[in-house]
């Protein structure tokens, strides 16, 4: 089978208590799939996207919801490796502003941190795909995890596959210099990059403000086709985020606009990714950037890390069809 998108990545058990709690006074958690990688194929696949998830998961119970999780929403796991290992966690206390969310890992010595070269054929593998897709997350998990992500890179990259990469810095993992120092390794071979303003800065060492210059130049230094910039403007503009990609020497710029009421920020730059890529492939950059803003903008009205929206809800969006019932 072919087909669109192929990603690699871990995905962990999320425990959340109900709404704004937080785990003190929790009496019950409620569980969510959760990781970069997965929310990214999710997000493709329901905008309409061929796509396969790959991962090493615990064999018991707990991989096992998390393959079901994926099937229910259309996302293929024939590549998905099972292990008698313990399946990362995490536990996050949605906060509601000034307070923020809080996220506590649970994932050290997890199945997919074991992960080892011998577990996947990754030329047979990325063969059947047109964009190939990991996290600077992979790397910070385990010298074996870095070493097979950076492998399964090389090879999409040799097969002349698209490859697409989001920074994804997660200070709870590792530091700064240890992560400029093994992201680089990755840089040579990416196709497609995405990244925030703030890990812009401080993992790729860009100073320049966020906006059109900096995306122009992070693409122009690092010898990136396609670069993807999402920031907070504060520049006085009322959009929470602005999107900004440079790509076959144009810019295509989208933000966030008018109300918004967010129930769950957890997995919205993944949300972008996925309708980025979906539009990329469809039509190219410009159709990137425009669906990525909106599923990202409607990835903040849904509980859990996943975005449930469907292709006809994001049509209908960028449409202009509001309302507070449909009938």
């Amino acid at each position: 089978m072919e087909y669109d998108l192929i990603a690699f990545g871990e995905t962990l058990v999320r425990l959340s208590p109900p709404g704004p709690e937080v785990i003190e006074q929790a009496m019950s958690l409620r569980m969510y799939p959760a990781g970069s990688e997965l929310n990214v194929s999710v997000a493709a696949c329901r905008l309409g996207l061929k796509v396969s998830y790959v991962s090493r998961l615990a064999n018991n119970p707990l991989g096992w919801w998390i393959t079901n999780r994926c099937r229910e929403h259309g996302v293929d796991v024939s590549y998905v490796k099972y292990a008698d290992d313990r399946q990362g966690l995490y536990f996050f206390e949605n906060g509601v502003p000034p307070r923020p969310g809080v996220a506590y890992y649970d994932r050290a010595d997890s199945a997919f941190a074991n992960v080892s070269l011998g577990d996947f054929d990754w030329a047979s593998i990325v063969s059947k795909t047109k964009i190939f897709l990991v996290s600077g997350i992979n790397p910070a998990l385990s010298p074996s995890a870095h070493q097979v992500t950076l492998a399964a890179v090389k090879q999409a990259d040799a097969a002349g596959k698209l490859v697409a990469f989001d920074l994804n810095y997660r200070s709870k993992l590792w530091d700064i210099p240890t992560a400029k120092r093994v992201l680089s390794e990755y840089l040579p071979y990416v196709s497609i990059l995405f990244t925030s303003g703030g890990d812009a800065r401080d993992v790729l060492g860009f100073t320049d403000p966020p906006g059109e210059d900096l995306a122009v130049k992070m693409r122009e230094k690092l010898d990136i086709p396609t670069v993807c910039l999402i920031y907070g403007p504060g520049d006085g503009s009322d959009a929470l985020w602005r999107a900004i990609c440079a790509s076959q020497g144009e810019i295509h710029t989208a933000e966030q606009g008018g109300a918004l009421m967010t129930v769950d920020r957890l997995g919205a730059g993944d949300a972008f990714a996925g309708g980025f890529l979906t539009g990329f492939l469809e039509a190219g950059p410009e159709l990137g950037v425009k669906l990525g803003n909106a599923v990202m903008t409607l990835k903040n009205t849904y509980l859990g890390d996943i975005a449930w929206m469907t292709r006809d809800v994001v049509d209908a969006y960028l449409a202009g069809e509001g309302g507070m019932i449909k009938r």
